[in-house]
């Protein structure tokens, strides 16, 4: 549900369904900084109704600082797909007891994990090894929320280039709110606020994902390196 703080020229319950609504919510968070937007948007929708996931990867640290600083009891859901590198899971625990996050983590099916990992889905089919291991588990979690807190930033790759700070998918309203943070921006804030990386990104890994389709790269490049894939489906 959306407080009634909202501009009274909206109808709040709408707001899913209604493109002028989020047009007027793009427009007015687009002139704000992140750490701005995060504190406006806790403002306006309520605490259960809100999402907000993490892979724990290169710059998942910047926006999880943020949100532990407003609002430290959100629940932060972690996808545990079983092919994590052990640095991650090692950088998971550190940012969980450095910010006190309050980490949730969730997992695949385990007959279906089990079946991509006899069959090494990831080698025949990038897609359904992700659907398997991501983007179902996290289906189930996403149907109980409203708003999806996502750090999704412009430069990352084209598909991400054209996205809005707020766009409704697949029947929840998204919130971007690193969305026109460049690489610069991301090195300064974990520079001003001394904090931690994932040991991965001084070993020449700058997009982090699971251990069989993450190779080393800038930028996205190594990520399902030599496919035409460039997300894990959870985010189109």
């Amino acid at each position: 549900m959306v407080k009634n703080s909202i501009a009274n020229n909206f109808n709040p319950e709408a707001y899913p369904d209604r493109q002028d609504y989020l047009d007027y919510l793009h427009r007015k968070y687009n002139d704000f900084q992140p750490e701005d937007r995060l504190k406006e948007f806790f403002n306006l929708f309520e605490e259960k109704d809100i999402l907000l996931t993490t892979s724990f990867g290169s710059s998942s640290i910047v926006l999880l600082s943020m949100v532990s600083k407003i609002k430290p009891a959100l629940p932060v859901y972690f996808i545990d797909t079983g092919y994590h590198f052990e640095e991650t899971y090692e950088y998971k625990e550190l940012i969980k007891d450095q910010l006190g996050l309050n980490l949730i983590e969730i997992h695949p099916e385990e007959t279906k994990h089990q079946f991509t990992r006899k069959n090494k889905t990831w080698i025949a089919n990038h897609d359904l090894c992700c659907m398997v291991n991501k983007v179902d588990p996290l289906e189930k979690i996403k149907r109980n929320h409203k708003v999806w807190i996502s750090g999704l930033m412009a430069h990352q790759n084209a598909n991400r280039s054209g996205l809005r700070i707020f766009e409704k998918s697949k029947g929840i309203l998204k919130f971007h709110p690193l969305l026109d943070m460049t690489r610069e921006d991301i090195s300064l804030y974990k520079f001003i606020y001394q904090l931690p990386e994932n040991r991965l990104i001084h070993k020449g890994y700058s997009s982090i994902g699971c251990i069989h389709c993450t190779k080393k790269g800038n930028g996205r490049e190594g990520r399902w390196a030599g496919t035409d894939k460039t997300e894990c489906g959870i985010h189109i």
